[in-house]
């Protein structure tokens, strides 16, 4: 690899995140000679690590691979059992991103926002643990988060094809106007959309409308989905977790 390739290293908690949370930037990032490398807490829920290459392709990421032993940590449906990321000493999650950062030397780190995106237990603590471990180490890192205005958005979408219908955990709430953040965009809509289909046959290219008769549960990808409906597909939104900038762009 020539020495002058820049790394971004994308952590999260559970597959899926890489399309709902930074779906934009490592398209952006990889499609700007960046190498994008993710790393994954978990197998997630009910197999869903099955389809993690597929989406990977879609969104430039170049490899990917587990943050520690693929069953160290579970995830548990939300309930939060002993363990979970929610659960662990953040030190120890801290340690294994320790390693993954010695190991591939990047200039970039992109993960979840402070509120976790969604609020998910186990995406706070993987934000949690990215600070910890980039406390004495030179990398830049960005977490995702949502506006508050775009949740609304989002959810007066669904009320208005389910009325009276309860949509999501409740914990998704995105940040005020006087959150500052940066934008990274330009992912081609349908790579993102064909990325969240891996997960659900027509999670992301199937109408709303058409989505919400088929889909099976009315948690926050539905919402989440709405979400990018109502304040589009092709950017992703951060807060700054560690502000370092040596070789490190604010932009790609």
């Amino acid at each position: 690899m020539p020495t002058d390739v820049r790394t971004a290293l994308v952590v999260h908690a559970h597959p899926d995140d890489e399309a709902f949370a930074t779906g934009a930037a490592t398209w952006v990032l990889h499609d700007a000679g960046w190498r994008v490398v993710l790393r994954v807490a978990t197998q997630g829920w009910q197999g869903t690590a099955d389809h993690l290459p597929a989406s990977c392709a879609l969104l430039g990421i170049d490899e990917w691979g587990w943050l520690s032993d693929a069953d160290r940590w579970i995830d548990d449906g939300g309930v939060n059992g002993p363990r979970t990321l929610a659960r662990a000493e953040p030190g120890a999650v801290a340690e294994e991103i320790e390693r993954a950062i010695d190991e591939l030397s990047p200039q970039l780190l992109l993960t979840v926002g402070s509120d976790g995106l969604t609020g998910h237990p186990d995406h706070i603590a993987i934000s949690q643990a990215v600070r910890l471990a980039l406390k004495d180490r030179p990398c830049r890192a960005l977490g995702t988060r949502l506006r508050a205005q775009d949740v609304r958005a989002g959810e007066r979408l669904v009320r208005e094809l389910l009325p009276g219908e309860s949509i999501g955990s409740g914990r998704v709430t995105g940040c005020d106007d006087g959150t500052p953040l940066e934008e990274i965009s330009g992912v081609p809509e349908l790579r993102r959309r064909q990325a969240l289909d891996q997960y659900y046959d027509g999670l992301g290219t199937q109408s709303l409308p058409d989505l919400v008769t088929t889909y099976g549960g009315r948690g926050d990808g539905v919402l989440l989905r709405a979400v990018f409906d109502a304040s589009g597909w092709q950017q992703d939104r951060f807060e700054v977790l560690t502000a370092w900038r040596s070789g490190a762009p604010s932009s790609p």
